[in-house]
């Protein structure tokens, strides 16, 4: 049984290796092009992680382990992306030339990739400060200063906007925790469902965000594994097979559509075939263009090698357009909150006022 220290020792280096493993693919191509064998190299690794890190000597011994049989994308199972382990167990069938130039490919792409990742963070991130500063502005009026117009003045007189701001706050007050629950467990089924969930519903949704982010950033990983498979020499069909190996079922779904139209009509012009919605329009069509060019597999490799940064700006508009409606909502919520408010205080000044004069 592994010790808990261990195994929290081995996870930091599992992410300090994936963190720097551009550093570590060159460094690897470079010994296998002066024809290191593979396990010498982890071999090497581990001898020095045994002098500097516990955690890094852990790991070196697990990939050591799986090694064994020569597969460098078994060593590399649950270390690094599965997109890049993909290329890997392509790139190893021919030989260590192939797989040290594919690992020197791989080298030069990982920090866009990386780049890429940061770009759909900073999507999601923005977002979600924005909802949670909307939420606690709401439940600071429902808890504090709806209470204290409401003990001024009865909210049966309250004018129409500050009683619907006062059946706001009530719920809030008496079912607050259940809806929190209700939304906490709405974003964690949305979370589960973004790499699982199927279907013609599905198909629809993802050309909207929030699904359209997953969409966008899934087709471009696909058709960027897929162009470094074939830049590799691996056929199309044989590409997407291995694809759905190590791809979540709402990606699996996709490429059995597309392994079946490529079995049909569309067989002969293999762009058509990708038109199932795992791609954006863009891309769709600039896979079906290249499908007509003179060399198509070349210019499906150059799609791949180009879609990164392409991706990051599609990516950045889609985060945009989002941001702009959470800013209209955010800015429709302070709108209500104020204007109930302040309607309900002006009331409670003429109440007052004519109470006063009353006397």
């Amino acid at each position: 049984m592994t010790h808990p220290l261990d195994w929290l020792l081995l996870r930091l280096a599992v992410r300090r290796l994936r963190r720097r493993r551009g550093d570590f693919y060159y460094d690897l191509a470079s010994a296998l092009e002066d024809r290191v064998p593979l396990y010498t190299i982890l071999r090497k690794l581990e001898a020095r992680a045994r002098r500097r890190s516990r955690g890094d000597q852990l790991l070196y011994r697990r990939m050591l382990r799986a090694a064994m049989g020569g597969s460098l994308a078994r060593a590399l199972q649950g270390v690094m992306p599965p997109t890049e382990l993909l290329m890997i167990d392509a790139l190893q069938g021919g030989g260590d030339e192939r797989l040290s130039q594919g690992l020197h490919f791989l080298s030069g792409t990982v920090e866009k990739v990386d780049g890429m990742f940061r770009a759909v963070r900073k999507a999601v991130a923005y977002p979600l400060l924005l909802l949670g500063a909307m939420t606690g502005i709401l439940v600071a009026f429902s808890l504090h200063a709806v209470p204290v117009l409401a003990d001024l003045i009865d909210p049966a007189r309250w004018p129409p906007l500050g009683r619907a701001l006062y059946a706001v706050a009530w719920t809030i007050r008496h079912h607050g925790l259940t809806l929190g629950a209700a939304v906490l467990a709405a974003g964690g089924l949305f979370v589960w469902s973004l790499p699982r969930w199927q279907g013609r519903l599905r198909r629809r949704l993802d050309r909207h965000p929030p699904f359209s982010l997953y969409r966008d950033f899934s087709g471009a990983m696909l058709v960027i594994s897929l162009s470094s498979l074939m830049r590799a020499g691996v056929s199309l069909r044989a590409s997407l097979e291995r694809a759905g190996r190590f791809s979540a079922p709402w990606m699996r779904w996709h490429l059995r559509q597309i392994l079946s139209r490529l079995s049909g009509r569309e067989s002969a012009q293999f762009g058509r075939a990708f038109a199932t919605g795992v791609l954006n329009p863009t891309m769709e069509d600039r896979v079906q263009d290249a499908a007509e060019r003179r060399d198509p597999v070349a210019a499906f490799v150059r799609i791949g090698v180009g879609s990164i940064d392409r991706l990051q700006l599609g990516i950045s508009d889609s985060a945009a357009r989002l941001n702009g409606l959470l800013m209209v909502a955010a800015a429709m919520l302070l709108l209500f909150l104020l204007g109930g408010f302040l309607a309900t205080v002006m009331e409670a000044q003429s109440s007052l006022q004519s109470e006063m004069g009353g006397l």
